[in-house]
């Protein structure tokens, strides 16, 4: 599938009825919290990280290509920031940016075995 069809797909899926957002509420807090942390001035990537890694998790276990990710988190930006004292609009640029492309790097990221599958393969 080329570009334009991929885009031309996404632009034709209906927008979901509901004010609930894409992202789960664990890496809602997640991100709030590094929003705090900025506010602070400081920056936490690890904590990025992981909420992106919740964020591709969530799309995968959903059936969503990265491209559909990306774009449920473009649209539910504004909502997973309101009621939040937020930083500056250049850090805000920022990490909107690092948690897209730290999204995209989770969701092709190959995925860990899982222990409980791990001891079924050693059990035979």
């Amino acid at each position: 599938m080329n570009d334009r069809a991929v885009l031309a797909e996404l632009e034709s899926m209906s927008e979901p009825s509901t004010d609930a957002t894409f992202v789960s509420p664990s890496a809602t807090v997640g991100l709030w919290r590094v929003l705090n942390a900025m506010r602070d001035g400081w920056f936490l990537e690890k904590r990025l990280r992981g909420v992106a890694r919740m964020i591709a998790d969530d799309a995968r276990g959903r059936g969503m290509r990265a491209e559909q990710m990306i774009v449920a988190l473009k649209r539910d930006w504004p909502k997973l920031l309101e009621s939040r004292r937020a930083p500056g609009e250049a850090e805000l640029h920022m990490l909107a940016e690092r948690l897209v492309s730290f999204c995209i790097h989770e969701y092709y990221a190959p995925r860990a075995m899982e222990p409980c599958v791990v001891q079924r393969c050693r059990a035979g």
